[in-house]
């Protein structure tokens, strides 16, 4: 099957699961053709109505911002919510301008996505259920999304865990309050000394945290760079206050990195609490240094939840569970076409 997966560069999630999914779809033998457009086409999708899809083109899969732009009837149109910015939940944490942006234009664009779509799919059972009860559409079919779990493995026996040393907590994404990047200060005067954090920039910011004491910025990181700082930290910092699912968690955790996270929107559906990993209330500094420091003073049961993390990580968000499911759905909706 030919399938064009069209996107624009957000520089986000939505990027990488289009990657994973090409990828995944040609190795099941399927031809995936990858045609990305730069980020400012994000605002004025409806230009892209006149691109040309690939001949023979079997599918299309975008996602609901900009899917209604590459409808090309009669082949079917798969459209997939990776992050529903209308939700109310987000509503505290955007700027003003993302406010219009999100509240105008993006809310056009789903709509319009909706109604072009053959099938929708979101990322995760709270995604599909939010989408729904804003918009009033029928509900989005769920399959979660996958990472390459052969890929994203434990650190190599005898790796330094916890010790004479101290703890190594990791922040992964990009430094925005949907992110909880403004409580990342906060919850660090509360752990005091002993407790150190390695932070990325993500693929959109530059700058770093300034003023925050035993912080190291690792920049913008590969792949395997990523993989080495899950491995490297004992745990996996994640305060963010959104997510359509959470794919910096289910990486941490196929590393074997616990992860101490926020218990909101799909991260429940993602982290069991007490199990894989820890989830705290929302904007509650307090409540996440407590959590750490009460995993850090069990290093064995530390060690136990990451070998949890990883079998949890394997047995639900592997990347070929994923792409079986979306190959399943791809022939339902060409044989409907057909």
């Amino acid at each position: 099957m030919k399938v064009w997966l069209p996107y624009t560069q957000g520089g986000s999630g939505s990027d990488v699961f289009t990657h994973t999914l090409a990828d995944g779809l040609t190795t099941a033998g399927h031809e995936a053709i990858e045609q990305a457009f730069k980020h400012h086409w994000q605002y004025v999708p409806w230009a892209l109505k006149s691109v040309t899809p690939p001949s023979r083109t079997d599918c299309i899969i975008a996602n609901t911002w900009n899917g209604f732009a590459f409808h090309r009837p009669p082949v079917p149109l798969i459209t997939v919510e990776h992050l529903f910015v209308l939700d109310p939940a987000l509503r505290s944490y955007r700027s003003f301008a993302q406010a219009i942006f999100h509240e105008t234009l993006v809310r056009h664009f789903e709509k319009a996505s909706m109604r072009a779509s053959d099938v929708q799919v979101a990322v995760s059972e709270y995604t599909a259920n939010a989408h729904h009860r804003v918009l009033h559409g029928s509900r989005p079919q769920v399959i979660i999304n996958g990472i390459d779990t052969d890929f994203f493995t434990p650190p190599p026996a005898g790796h330094d865990r916890l010790g004479n040393r101290p703890v190594r907590l990791l922040f992964v994404g990009n430094l925005t309050r949907r992110k909880g990047v403004d409580l990342i200060a906060p919850i660090m005067r509360e752990l005091g000394a002993g407790f150190d954090l390695d932070y990325t920039v993500g693929l959109r910011t530059t700058a770093g945290l300034a003023a925050i004491p035993n912080a190291r910025v690792l920049g913008r990181l590969d792949q395997l760079s990523i993989r080495e700082a899950y491995r490297r930290a004992d745990l996996l910092l994640f305060p963010t206050r959104l997510e359509g699912l959470g794919l910096v968690a289910i990486e941490a955790m196929a590393c074997a990195t616990p992860v101490v996270a926020t218990r909101t929107s799909a991260l429940p559906e993602v982290i069991d609490d007490g199990v894989t990993g820890r989830l705290c209330s929302q904007d509650d500094p307090a409540a996440f240094a407590s959590a750490i420091r009460e995993l850090a003073a069990q290093p064995d049961a530390l060690v136990r939840m990451g070998h949890a993390a990883r079998q949890a990580a394997v047995a639900r968000f592997s990347i070929r569970r994923m792409v079986d499911e979306y190959v399943t759905l791809l022939r339902f909706a060409h044989g409907a076409a057909g």
